[in-house]
């Protein structure tokens, strides 16, 4: 049952209205997006406690967080949502901190190519030459890949890319809420679209069509749902119940031939591990670290 907490985040998320941008399958990416839209930059009460980096990659910022006065136990990639098409927030920011702090890792966070300027056919280059080059710095192999919403289809299409080239896998996956079908085609996402406080499927589709560019929507660069799942590590995997996202998370999870654990949060909203307030989210992020425990020394 959701906590008292995950109740009054959602009546007030759907108080703000946020979801009406994806109420329109012919909403202009101006209409969805805003004017202006632009990436929340790591606040200063963040860089405070923790270092703070940044680089560029064919012209696109990526930062590193890690903690201080201590060794990073491993990299973690941490590709943020936005349906493939909105900048990175405050709120991931905060997530991403609350990760470098109780993991004691460094967290590469890049500003990916958003949609509809850039498409596919030049995010999943651009997230596969960052990871060829966190790998090679690290012979280990000790690199973790993950992402929430958008993120999460990113995150797993880089795993399979990475292996379709012959490079090592990831050590793991940690998939939250994931976008792994954009063509938003389950017929049980209708029923669950009413009880959505954030997401509905006609602006969302418009979104991935965005994303998708000359490709098609079923291309497992895509939708990493149709893509192949030999030699992908193990993945932690999780999704609230009222989320339409959640019949892509069970639909991988019922899959055969990869490592799934799946934890499915009757009644919460979408993203929910990443909404530190949360009590349910407190307790997800709790699984993350025993997972990357785990991948790391098993």
């Amino acid at each position: 049952m959701p906590s008292l907490a995950a109740h009054a985040l959602a009546l007030l998320i759907r108080l703000t209205g946020g979801r009406r941008k994806f109420a329109r399958a012919d909403v202009t990416p101006r209409e969805f997006l805003g004017p202006d839209p632009k990436p929340a930059l790591p606040p200063r009460t963040l860089r405070r406690r923790l270092d703070v980096g940044q680089t560029l990659q064919d012209g696109h910022a990526v930062y590193t967080v890690m903690p201080r006065g201590r060794a990073p136990s491993c990299t973690v990639i941490y590709f943020h949502g936005g349906a493939y098409a909105a900048p990175i927030t405050r709120i991931h920011w905060w997530f991403v901190a609350r990760l470098a702090e109780r993991l004691g890792v460094r967290v590469v966070v890049p500003l990916y190519p958003l949609a509809p300027a850039h498409t596919c056919a030049e995010t999943i280059p651009f997230a596969l030459a960052l990871y060829r080059n966190l790998v090679a710095g690290d012979p280990m192999g000790r690199v973790i890949v993950m992402g929430d919403s958008a993120g999460g289809g990113l995150a797993l299409a880089l795993a399979q890319q990475a292996v379709a080239a012959g490079l090592p896998a990831p050590g793991g996956l940690v998939l939250i809420s994931p976008w792994l079908d954009v063509t938003l085609s389950d017929p049980e996402q209708a029923a669950i679209e009413p009880r959505d406080v954030m997401l509905m499927r006609p602006g969302a589709r418009a979104a991935g069509r965005w994303y998708a560019g000359a490709l098609p929507v079923t291309d497992p660069r895509v939708s990493p749902l149709f893509g192949s799942f030999a030699g992908v590590p193990p993945i932690l995997m999780f999704c609230g119940g009222h989320d339409i996202l959640v019949t892509d998370a069970r639909r991988l999870a019922a899959r055969t031939g990869c490592e799934v654990i799946y934890h499915e949060e009757p009644g919460l909203m979408h993203v929910y591990p990443i909404l530190s307030v949360l009590p349910e989210a407190r307790a997800a992020q709790d699984w993350i670290a025993g997972f990357v425990e785990r991948v790391l020394w098993d």
